[in-house]
């Protein structure tokens, strides 16, 4: 074969018979411009939903709708979607039953012919919407000091005004706060957290979730140590007097954690005081012992406790010699 065989065959291709072949072009160039003035296209455009105050909607809504326009190729083929905007629902004037979307909410570019809008068929289902007080229920970890309890949990405001769907406003009993946790409390704290907004509701007054005030009470445990005590009385000259007397000692546990650490002995002074008493008589007499700490406990666990009996009464008599 020839090399030239492929350059005659491409010549004879464009050459050969051209006269029938610029007819064929020519009758192709004309039927394009007679027909390309008349064009249908569709556009997706986005769907604009506006909310009725009044109703909460229960249906899905399509997010985009199909535009059917009509006009000549040249107008139709330099629109593209932005130019036809957004389609508008208003749920205000909308009517329970099958979606209908006004094709007046669409902009119509000059030298086009709307055709129609094509969406997925909904049935829009409405519920009342309605604002009802709800208890907060705030939510607390916490674990406190062995020596200590927690007392109570108190939140501020106790209540707060949820806005929504009436069945969906029955579904909540409570509005949740955000969590708090501690370990090793061993006194009081507050502290201030958000609340967490339920589904498909939203706070009356704005959808920005408030802040609460949580106060956790805590206070140490009550407990007691029985102590003896020396008294400063001789026992071997007088009758109804022990030479040695149990006092309790009351108050809070940290406080008490004080005197373990102290020896028993140090820790409480007896003092004694003659008294009078009329229904004595003689030889027999009343003496009086008052109990209290000693400087080796600290003052504040001194403040904060207390003794049983603080001053006990003893009637004694001399012992015969």
């Amino acid at each position: 074969m020839s090399r030239f065989a492929p350059v005659r065959w491409i010549s004879g291709l464009l050459l050969d018979h051209w006269g029938t072949k610029a007819t064929a072009l020519i009758l192709a160039l004309v039927f394009f411009i007679g027909t390309r003035d008349d064009v249908t296209r569709e556009f997706i455009i986005p769907l604009r939903v506006i909310a009725d105050p009044d109703r909460l909607l229960l249906s899905d809504l399509p997010e985009t709708v199909t535009v059917e326009l009509h006009g000549s190729w040249a107008r139709i083929n330099r629109l593209s979607s932005k130019d036809l905007g957004e389609a508008t629902l208003d749920l205000e004037n909308a009517e329970p039953g099958p979606l209908e979307i006004d094709p007046a909410t669409i902009v119509m570019p000059q030298g086009v012919l709307f055709r129609s809008v094509a969406y997925d068929r909904v049935d829009l289902r409405f519920d009342d919407v309605d604002a009802r007080p709800l208890p907060v229920k705030p939510v607390v970890h916490v674990e406190v000091h062995a020596d200590y309890e927690r007392v109570s949990t108190v939140v501020e405001p106790a209540t707060v005004v949820l806005r929504g769907g009436k069945q969906d406003l029955l579904g909540i009993a409570s509005v949740v706060t955000e969590p708090v946790e501690r370990t090793g409390v061993t006194s009081t704290i507050e502290v201030r957290k958000r609340l967490i907004l339920p589904r498909d509701v939203t706070f009356d007054g704005g959808e920005e979730a408030p802040e609460v005030t949580i106060r956790v009470v805590v206070r140490p445990k009550i407990g007691e140590r029985r102590i003896e005590t020396l008294l400063p009385l001789n026992s071997k000259t007088l009758t109804g007097i022990p030479a040695i007397y149990p006092v309790t000692v009351r108050g809070p546990l940290p406080a008490l954690r004080e005197i373990d650490r102290i020896a028993a002995k140090d820790v409480l002074v007896a003092e004694a005081r003659m008294g009078d008493d009329d229904e004595v008589e003689a030889p027999a007499s009343v003496i009086y012992v008052d109990f209290s700490f000693t400087d080796a406990l600290p003052p504040r666990s001194r403040a904060e406790l207390s003794l049983e009996p603080k001053t006990k009464r003893f009637v004694v008599r001399p012992i015969p010699q």
